[in-house]
């Protein structure tokens, strides 16, 4: 008993000392809170489109998770869990107060996120249920949500930003690239493609099969990369304006800031970190907000992270990090500085930049 004893002291020692290491790196900078924001894993796409040769069976169903979708999401959280392996609990079991997690309401983010967190909290010993099964149930909660992706489909959500949106996507389909590009598409789909979301779903369909390494028409591979030219503009004319920005992103960037107060303040409604699953037109919309040019596509997978550090003189800084795609890879993950708010970026500072993207009253400044 008393070996035992002993040899479990010194198993936490290690594991406290190795968290006490991981916690705090070389400048001295203790972690105190994590958001991530991350595109849902691979999925197959979301409609079929005329004079389609590749007879595809998607086994789970149009705009549905794939296997690859499914094993991806797991990975990563794994490698979510060694990541961050000194910031979370010592004896790596899953409690409620250390993370939040949300996604939208589409399937195959509240997928992505069952799945990630079967890699990040595998039962211990003292939270196994079922010795057969290396898995428990971790709440996902879509009422956190601050994601506005819904806004681009249904304008009655937000009235003043949907005219916005409608006159913008009216004046992308007049610009001639689009129009030469989109003469190409019909030529060889068949394919009305009168509206910039038609125009979406097909060319999403033909790279989502590439994604899935499938073969797609040689007259698609010709023009490859103006099928994620395209897919870019749809996400990036999503907050086209200021006020578009304000209204779409707003919430979220209130949300990650007040959560981060919290954490600072010590409250008892504090995580460690929130993790929020979303799409492809959450990723890019809200680092546009951050003002950050130059953004990429995101491939499934792909994550904006913001880490909030303490430093020995007791102030709190901020680092914005990029992971493009489900590769959780050090040398993957891209430091971008904030816009205004050179590194070390104090949170007080970039608070004060980005009140003017957070609106007072959603629901209010929505109306026309």
């Amino acid at each position: 008993m008393i070996y035992f004893s002993l040899k479990y002291i010194m198993l936490l020692v290690i594991v406290v000392n190795e968290c006490i290491t991981k916690t705090v790196n070389d400048d001295n900078l203790q972690l105190k809170f994590v958001f991530i924001l991350m595109r849902h894993m691979n999925r197959a796409p979301l409609i079929r489109y005329k004079n389609n040769t590749n007879n595809i069976v998607w086994a789970h169903g149009l705009g549905e998770l794939t296997d690859q979708g499914i094993w991806n999401s797991y990975r990563v959280g794994q490698a979510l869990r060694e990541r961050y392996l000194g910031f979370l609990h010592p004896l790596q079991r899953y409690t409620p107060s250390e993370i939040d997690v949300s996604t939208t309401e589409v399937d195959r983010c509240y997928q992505t996120a069952g799945y990630l967190l079967a890699g990040m909290y595998p039962p211990n010993e003292e939270q196994t249920w079922n010795k057969d099964l290396k898995w428990q149930p971790i709440p996902i909660k879509t009422s956190l949500s601050k994601d506005h992706q819904k806004f681009s489909n249904d304008p009655r959500l937000c009235p003043k930003y949907a005219m916005e949106l409608h006159e913008k996507c009216e004046n992308i389909m007049k610009t001639e690239n689009v129009k030469t590009f989109i003469s190409y598409l019909k030529n060889h789909t068949s394919n009305p493609l009168t509206t910039t979301f038609e125009v979406l779903k097909l060319v999403d369909a033909i790279y989502t099969e590439r994604m899935a390494n499938y073969s797609i028409p040689n007259w698609a591979m010709e023009r490859y990369q103006d099928f994620e030219n395209f897919l870019l503009l749809c996400m990036t004319v999503l907050v086209e304006t200021n006020q578009m920005k304000r209204l779409y992103s707003g919430e979220m960037l209130n949300d990650v800031l007040q959560r981060m107060e919290a954490s600072i303040k010590k409250s008892s409604e504090a995580k460690k970190i929130y993790l929020h699953i979303g799409h492809d037109s959450t990723i890019v919309p809200f680092l546009k907000t951050l003002n950050i040019e130059n953004i990429t596509y995101p491939f499934y997978g792909a994550s904006v992270i913001m880490e909030l550090y303490a430093t020995a003189a007791n102030e709190t800084i901020l680092k914005l990090l990029y992971n493009r795609d489900y590769e959780w890879k050090d040398s993957k993950i891209e430091l971008i500085e904030l816009p205004g708010c050179p590194q070390p970026c104090r949170l007080e500072d970039w608070r004060t930049l980005t009140q003017q993207m957070i609106p007072r009253n959603l629901s209010d400044e929505c109306k026309n």
